[in-house]
Formats: structure tokens, sequence, C-alpha cells
């Protein structure tokens, strides 16, 4: 069992010039300049296969909230629009253990993961003031060219905690190796085609706890 914080963004790439629109003064929702990071969780279970005392690789799932915030002013005011992301996602991390104490082990781990947009959701606030958007327009689409571009997803993660016993504490990053472009933005009440031309990857620092059930003795490469 491993449950966990996420606190993820994403990270937005310009494919080319801004147009005239975008250059204006007046900014707009979908500039990737205007980008927050927010926080998410996760929950999911993690397998051990030991290799031998100190390596192990540990696939695992995990439904994990993602998501990031876009903060922008106009004339009108200030605007926030949140974007809840919900996948479920396929670590495989080989994990590395060095005894430091008794009954304590440093660890390292890194591997490729692999995710599957469930689905997503969407919040504007407005002068401080939330919006009130009926579920057609909280609702973001993946595999749409008026959503979340792309279903799938998949990169690599890495991270370094501390294990006691059969308590695994980690710290760990995830960077998306794949492009999925936000295109959905909102005009008062219609939602609309950004005109915005860049590639947006998810990233994510997590805080994890995971407890490890019926695996070796996780003890048995204390140092001579």
């Amino acid at each position: 069992m491993k449950v966990g914080y996420n606190f993820g963004g994403v990270i937005g790439d310009y494919t080319g010039p801004k147009t005239q629109q975008e250059r204006k003064e007046e900014v707009i929702a979908g500039d990737p300049d205007n980008f927050r990071m927010k926080s998410g969780f996760q929950v999911g279970f993690i397998a051990d296969c030991p290799i031998n005392d100190v390596l192990a690789i540990q696939p695992g799932a995990r439904f994990a909230m993602l998501g990031f915030i876009d903060d922008y002013k106009r004339s009108n005011g200030h605007h926030v629009r949140k974007n809840s992301l919900f996948y479920l996602q396929l670590p495989v991390n080989v994990q590395y253990r060095y005894n430091i104490a008794e009954e304590t082990n440093l660890l390292f781990q890194a591997g490729p993961y692999f995710g599957f947009g469930l689905f997503a959701r969407q919040s504007w606030t407005s002068n401080g003031k939330a919006e009130d958007l009926d579920d057609k327009q909280k609702k973001i689409d993946f595999g749409s060219d008026n959503g979340i571009d792309k279903t799938f997803d998949y990169g690599i993660g890495a991270g370094i905690g501390i294990e006691f016993v059969r308590f695994q504490f980690m710290v760990g990053y995830d960077f998306s190796l794949n492009n999925n472009v936000a295109y959905r933005t909102k005009d008062g009440q219609k939602l609309k085609k950004a005109i915005y031309d860049f590639d947006m990857r998810n990233h994510n620092f997590s805080v994890t706890l995971a407890v490890i059930l019926g695996r070796r003795d996780p003890l048995q490469n204390v140092r001579d």
C-alpha cells in the first residue's frame, strides 16, 4: 500500500513565436507563462521483487491527481483556473538499499512510468469569487483537441528515501516525456480553442509513505 502528496504542474514551451493577439498587453487564459503548480495526491500499491539483498524491482499502480493552475490578469480583473488531471499510472522502479543503522536503510530508486488519463476537471475564480460552471464546462476531455490532446502519458521518475522495518518514506520527482497540449480556455461562459501554440509536459514532486508486505527481510543487508 502506498499513499502520498503530489505537488505538480506542467512545463510549457512555445513551439513558435507568439501571434499578434498573443503580443497584446492584455493576456488571456492558456498562456504557459502564467502556469503555476498545484497540490494533489496519489494512492496505490507496489510489489517488491528482490534481485539480491540490496536491489529490487518495484512495479506498481497508482491513482494520481496532477494538474496545474492558470493564473492571469486582464483589464477586467484577476482570474484563476485550476485544472485537476486524474491518471492511472504504472511505475516500474529499480530500488537500491544501503544500510545506515540497525533497522534503517537509505533508498535510491529510478525508472519509467506509464500513465492513462481517466478524467479531468476545471474550476474558475474571477476577482476572488468562484464562477458557477455547469457540468459540461467543468469537464476536460482526454484525447480531444478541445481538452488534453493525448490520453496516454509516459515519463521517468527518481526518488530518495528512508526505510525503517517495512515502512518506506520517499521523496520523488516524475517528468513526462510526452506532450499533452491543453487547448481548453474560456470566453465568458463559452469554451473555445486556445490560440497558443506550445508543448506541455506534466511534472510532479511527491512525498509518499509505503508499507511493504510479503517481501524478504528488509534488514538482512545490515553491515558487518
